[in-house]
């Protein structure tokens, strides 16, 4: 075989005289006709900017001018309204507990935060509409240092913070097939967006990598931890996305309450709320674990599959029913709303099943994958089991996108009624068996 064989006719490498570097190295693309290059100016010149930032006030005015900023360049080269936001609306709040007292400012940069421009010289043929959105939410903080690597979407919720010297990587400087002088030309705006949902925190130095496309409700990552997959809803986790501990308590109130933010600063006694919740999860969640239904058959079937270190997805579960069962490996859930989270991540803390991730932001047929990516080169990425509940005030599932988070030899079990608007199996999901659960009908379908 020759090796041309192997080269891309799309690339070309062009040895340029060593003379004229320097001309080379600072000739910058025109950003009238590559909108990408406009961004990259304006985040770099932001970040610039944010060396100066001193007290209080000045790091409240700096969340004002990324705003103007950012909504300056929407109008420049004509994003849609809501491509970039920055919501600095709000007043200082001053906190009182006991004898001491702290601030709460709305959304602002510490000295020398900052967001990162993306190599625009690398992908010049990306579209305006193609350019990462931006989008912040109130009372956010962005520690002294912090950083966000804006080569991806990036949603901020309400409430969330970037410790100190903590980081956002949007970019894949892949290491699977290219080495390392080849990493640095991969692309970065293919990369998966990140969501941090309200009241996430990122811990001191903490890194978070481009596999991470979330970070869950009141979520925590720890000091200087190193973390590379999503993060569930009320977990804390440590390096490598190792599960700490979980909080039901707070997914408990916050789901039962619509609390402000003034309203959540108010509560100081948090063991109190463990209490009133756990005598609601005693009197719950027996109903909710339908401990009545004959989950033998499913047994039976999922022994095949899964394994200690084999993981598991459960989509818009209507009960806990399954979680005992599921969670004998690692486990996923994934659904439309925080309802079941307090109760599985409880049920998950006593049992000491450390290894169940729960997200509620599944709002259309957009699966979570095991990480953010789709494909490596030295592993096999996937899901081993999905089983698929129906909810009918959903859109249902297709199984293409069924099909593509699944492992080779991975197996399906999805509610038939969830099936109705599913669309055709592709060639490589083949039906084996239906199945009969708790009344309900099910078809089983394996991974070729």
């Amino acid at each position: 075989m020759n090796k041309s064989e192997y080269f891309d006719v799309r690339t070309r490498v062009e040895r340029i005289a060593a003379g004229n570097l320097l001309e080379n190295l600072t000739a910058e693309p025109s950003p009238e006709a590559y909108p990408i290059v406009r961004y990259a100016q304006v985040l770099k010149e932001l970040r610039k900017l944010s060396s100066g930032i001193g007290n209080e006030c000045q790091q409240m005015e700096f969340g004002q001018l990324v705003k103007r900023y950012l909504e300056g360049l929407a109008a420049e080269i004509g994003l849609p309204e809501g491509h970039f936001s920055v919501d600095t609306s709000g007043d200082p709040l001053l906190v009182q507990e006991g004898t001491g007292q702290h601030w709460i400012m709305p959304t602002h940069f510490e000295s020398g935060a900052y967001f990162s421009a993306p190599h625009a010289d690398h992908q010049l043929g990306l579209q305006d509409t193609q350019i990462p959105r931006i989008n912040i939410g109130r009372y956010v903080r962005f520690g002294k240092g912090s950083g966000i690597n804006a080569g991806g979407n990036i949603a901020i919720g309400d409430g969330a913070w970037l410790s100190p010297s903590s980081l956002l990587l949007r970019q894949d400087h892949n290491a699977y097939g290219r080495p390392s002088i080849g990493a640095r030309t991969v692309s970065m705006t293919h990369q998966p967006g990140i969501v941090l949902r309200d009241y996430a925190w990122v811990g001191r130095e903490a890194m978070v990598g481009w596999n991470s496309d979330y970070l869950g409700l009141s979520s925590v990552v720890g000091t200087r931890s190193f973390v590379n997959a999503w993060v569930g809803d009320y977990s804390i986790v440590g390096d490598h996305g190792r599960i700490l501990q979980y909080q039901p308590f707070k997914a408990f109130l916050f789901g039962r309450y619509d609390l402000t933010v003034e309203e959540m600063l108010r509560i100081s006694d948090w063991g109190k709320v463990d209490q009133d919740w756990r005598r609601a999860y005693a009197t719950e969640s027996p109903a909710l674990l339908d401990t009545g239904t004959d989950l033998s058959e499913l047994g039976e079937l999922t022994e095949q599959v899964t394994h200690l270190r084999s993981r598991a997805l459960l989509i818009r579960p209507s009960s806990l029913r399954l979680v005992p069962l599921l969670a004998q490996g690692r486990l996923d859930i994934a659904t439309h709303s925080g309802n079941l989270t307090p109760y599985a991540l409880q049920w998950a803390s006593d049992h000491k099943a450390l290894r169940v991730r729960v997200r509620s932001d599944l709002t259309g047929t957009t699966l979570p994958f095991e990480t953010a990516g789709t494909f490596h080169y030295n592993k096999r990425v996937g899901y081993d089991l999905i089983v698929c509940e129906h909810a009918p005030e959903m859109p249902a599932v297709p199984l293409a996108e069924l099909e593509r988070i699944l492992l080779q030899g991975g197996v399906l079990i999805a509610d038939v009624r969830a099936l109705t608007d599913a669309g055709d199996a592709p060639d490589n999901l083949v039906g084996t068996q239906d199945l009969v659960l708790g009344g309900g009908a099910y078809k089983v379908f394996q991974k070729k």
